[in-house]
């Protein structure tokens, strides 16, 4: 990575005047890597951004969750100290609240070679911070559930309404069952639009809303329409594996409905004696089968607002045009890295999207002369409203209500690990995540893990960087916000570099990547997490849905 014009501090920190060196783990030690920056005055901003909310709103919040004076001062006392700590590089503090998954954080924390915030693991320590800033939050009376960012995520959402009602304008042409070429040509289409939905990541940019208008490339347009710029950024997808995803997803989707089809664990119980109606068999033990009960695709979401309505948008499709009959959505279960996707944010969008109230008329364009020099009349204005962004939003709640949408929150989308170690530290989810017919990975933040957070070559292909993490076929959309990148032709990074140093800061190129390969699903070599508690090893009415 080329060398950056912020301030690298060699006298108070334990920093080298270096990019991260190749195949090595990003570090902050590394001060012209992204990694210093970050932890050198990003995440300083934002904690002092939460400050300032708490002590400018302390009013609000005090009204909306029955917190105390008191609440507030130990919470903004905890953040101080908390801030403080990472801008001097302190030793990292153990958690002091008693929760099984407090303690193992503890454990690794403990288990951790370096245990400063420089030195270690660059994603260790990012995801140490988020955390530490959740146990101010949990140490006091009232604020246990409070979360610092609630408010920008929303006003991100309301910001971004205009382009939300175009997609929902196209989405709902897209979802009648069609053909098979234009079934593809639409799937496409949506992934490009989960794609660029990502640039909206508030904490790259430290809590300042970022939206679709910020792009160069749609600024002087007179509507904010996210399908044109999947046309005009089509350049700036530097590696597209688009039509390989399309193809196996739907091929995969057909092969497995037809193999639950034919499962014998998938015959219906016998009425007992004096029963008026069948009853529903609770599926298998998911330790045991070998074949999924249900054809279902995973998104393990990065932002909330417009990037999380992309990602429901391209769900509502796949359900409409019965590739697949479930759609998991992995979120994170505290607040997270600013705007990650919580329970809370998930019901929000879709509940916010069914009470959407928006209007624009789009002036028409200038008169255009045809090559004769004929004029032609230009069309009338376009009327853009929410009419269909709410009924959208209906839809999804159904969706959520009747379990074809299922929200997940396993701990580990929290913990500091990268995903090669997740059958390590969660067999469980990589278990889960087996059931899928592949797994899509949205944001810098899974890519990173998905890295192994290793600054490989830019030319490693996608599969070798995964490490053998392949739980089902997995496909990573980010945009480039980061300096760390697989799967690119050769020469293709050095050519970037010589137009802008910058260019892996900034969000302006993304990756669709894809790696079709994955572990076959295999009777499981432990029980599943409920046995000997709710399950008896045999049938299971809740886990794996």
């Amino acid at each position: 990575m080329a060398a950056y014009d912020w301030h690298i501090d060699t006298q108070n920190y334990p920093v080298m005047r270096i990019v991260s060196p190749r195949n090595v783990v990003m570090r902050g030690i590394y001060g012209m890597s992204f990694a210093y920056y970050s932890l050198k005055e990003r995440l300083p901003i934002i904690l002092t951004k939460v400050i300032d909310y708490l002590s400018r709103e302390s009013g609000k919040i005090k009204s909306a969750h029955g917190a105390s004076d008191e609440d507030i001062r130990s919470l903004i006392q905890y953040i101080t100290k908390l801030k403080n700590d990472l801008v001097t590089n302190k030793k990292y503090e153990l958690l002091t609240v008693d929760t099984p998954e407090a303690k193992k954080w503890n454990e690794f924390i403990q288990n951790s070679d370096c245990q400063y915030y420089f030195t270690n693991v660059w994603v260790f320590s990012e995801c140490y911070v988020y955390r530490r800033l959740r146990e101010g939050c949990e140490l006091t009376k009232n604020l246990r559930n409070f979360d610092p960012f609630d408010e920008q995520k929303e006003k991100a959402f309301m910001e971004s309404l205009e382009p939300m009602c175009v997609v929902a304008d196209k989405l709902v042409t897209m979802l009648p069952e069609s053909d098979k070429d234009k079934r593809k040509s639409d799937f496409a289409t949506l992934l490009k639009i989960c794609l660029w939905a990502n640039k909206c990541d508030l904490s790259l940019s430290m809590g300042e809303q970022v939206n679709l208008k910020d792009d160069a490339s749609i600024t002087s347009r007179k509507l904010l329409d996210p399908f044109q710029l999947v046309l005009d950024l089509k350049d700036k997808v530097l590696v597209d594996d688009t039509a390989k995803i399309c193809d196996l997803v739907i091929t995969k989707a057909e092969s497995m409905a037809k193999a639950i089809e034919g499962c014998p664990e998938e015959v219906k119980m016998e009425k007992a004696e004096g029963e008026q109606e069948e009853q529903p068999e609770h599926p298998p033990c998911p330790a045991k089968m070998t074949t999924p009960q249900c054809v279902t695709f995973d998104i393990v979401c990065d932002n909330s607002g417009y990037e999380l309505f992309s990602d429901l948008c391209l769900a509502h499709f796949l359900i409409s045009q019965n590739i697949v009959k479930k759609v998991r959505f992995h979120v994170k279960k505290i607040p997270w890295f600013v705007s990650d996707v919580t329970p809370k944010d998930f019901e929000y969008v879709i509940n916010a999207c069914a009470q959407a109230s928006f209007s624009k008329e789009v002036p028409p364009e200038p008169r255009s002369e045809t090559a004769d020099g004929e004029s032609v009349q230009a069309e009338g204005p376009r009327i853009v409203t929410s009419e269909n962004l709410r009924n959208l939003g209906k839809e999804w709640m159904k969706y959520y209500e009747d379990g074809t949408f299922v929200v997940m929150c396993d701990d580990f989308w929290t913990y500091p690990h990268v995903y090669k170690d997740m059958k390590l530290y969660d067999p469980q989810l990589y278990r889960k995540l087996q059931f899928a017919i592949a797994v899509l990975f949205k944001g810098d933040l899974n890519y990173r893990k998905l890295l192994g957070e290793i600054n490989c070559n830019p030319s490693l292909g996608f599969e070798a960087a995964l490490q053998g993490f392949m739980p089902a076929p997995v496909i990573a959309l980010r945009t480039v916000k980061a300096d760390l990148i697989c799967g690119l032709p050769k020469g293709k990074w050095e050519q970037l570099n010589k137009i802008d140093e910058k260019w892996m800061e900034k969000g302006d190129y993304g990756v669709i990547q894809f790696c079709a390969k994955s572990e076959a699903l295999k009777v499981a070599d432990r029980p599943c997490a409920e046995y000997g508690e709710t399950c008896s090893g045999d049938k299971c009415g809740q886990h794996m849905s």
